[in-house]
């Protein structure tokens, strides 16, 4: 049985071990006997315990990232007394590929030690510090150091670094609902007084394609976002860019409201967003809509009757996670005040 050399290179490229390409051996099934014969070894060394290390850790020092790949592996079968091997290897190591399976089995053996993730988080090699940081979201609930790794790791030039730590650290979960679903308020018949629509032109909208924009307090009402692009809603945001984006974006406006009208509350509608949206009016979270890729035209109606400021200025900050194509707020937004 013969593997074709594409296959090779696109396999050892996705898999991000890059100095595979010029250690891999075309497999064939009787070729280099030798190699077969030392990676027998090293396997077998695996389960003899600490009495097998001396083989494994010859076999560390082999120029073959698939034999030094099977000795990794092996010393995650003999465990704790592997370790400080398993640890050199993490920081020396030429292959990426070698020192996220070192990683993994070092993970084994000590599931809590922040130390190695942070070792890891400063790794040059993306697919390794991605490791790191999935790790670190596992390890609940969260410790301050743990939560200063997640911080760290959201600093990340990498996105898909960036994002995981991003979304562990996300401290907005609340769903917001309608003044009329309210318990208080199920059993009485509110009707909508007046509507207040949100002008469609001039928001300030900005991409987040690492999804830290919580981070940088985006959603702070005094935030400078004189930088943003001035763009609009009941629009999708594709028409800025030129190609599909699925990703977080964010939109903020400021708007003034009249005095305040006889009420019993008032509810922000949105007409639709796509997929899914986090409200914030004048700095303070007041929802969300996020119930998966079927709220990408769902309507969803959250009260605002604390927050909203009447007779000032008021600001909204909306962020939305949307796909392609038709991301982002693409339908009204309205105030609707509410009485018996």
């Amino acid at each position: 049985m013969k593997i074709s050399r594409r296959w090779m290179k696109s396999t050892l490229m996705a898999a991000g071990g890059a100095s595979l390409l010029f250690s891999a051996i075309v497999v064939k099934a009787d070729v280099n006997p030798q190699l077969q014969q030392q990676r027998i070894e090293v396997l077998s060394a695996g389960q003899k315990g600490a009495a097998g290390l001396p083989v494994l850790i010859a076999a560390m020092k082999n120029s073959n990232v698939m034999l030094r790949l099977a000795a990794v592996r092996s010393m995650g079968e003999i465990g704790a007394p592997a370790k400080s091997t398993l640890l050199a290897a993490l920081k020396s190591d030429e292959d990426a590929l070698v020192r996220r399976t070192v990683l993994r089995m070092l993970a084994q053996i000590e599931s809590q030690n922040t130390a190695l993730w942070e070792l890891a988080l400063n790794d040059s090699n993306e697919l390794v510090r991605a490791t790191a940081v999935q790790l670190i979201t596992d390890a609940r609930p969260y410790t301050p150091r743990v939560t200063a790794l997640l911080k760290k790791a959201e600093q990340d030039p990498s996105n898909d670094v960036s994002k995981v730590a991003a979304q562990a650290l996300w401290p907005f979960h609340d769903e917001g609902m309608s003044l009329r679903e309210k318990r208080e308020f199920k059993d009485r018949q509110l009707t909508v007084a007046q509507t207040i629509p949100l002008a469609a032109e001039n928001w300030r909208f900005h991409f987040d394609p690492s999804q830290t924009g919580q981070a940088y307090n985006w959603f702070n009402a005094d935030f400078d976002d004189a930088g943003w692009q001035i763009y609009g809603i009941e629009k999708t945001w594709e028409k800025l860019i030129d190609h599909p984006y699925n990703g977080a974006a964010w939109y903020r406006k400021s708007f003034a409201l009249p005095a305040k009208p006889e009420q019993v509350g008032t509810d922000i509608v949105f007409g639709a967003a796509n997929q899914s949206a986090w409200v914030w009016i004048n700095g303070q979270y007041v929802g969300q809509h996020d119930i998966g890729p079927d709220g990408w035209n769902k309507p969803f109606a959250i009260d605002v009757s604390d927050t909203l400021k009447w007779g000032q200025e008021n600001q909204i900050t909306v962020r939305v996670i949307g796909s392609w194509p038709g991301g982002g707020i693409w339908k009204p937004v309205n105030l609707e005040v509410l009485k018996q």
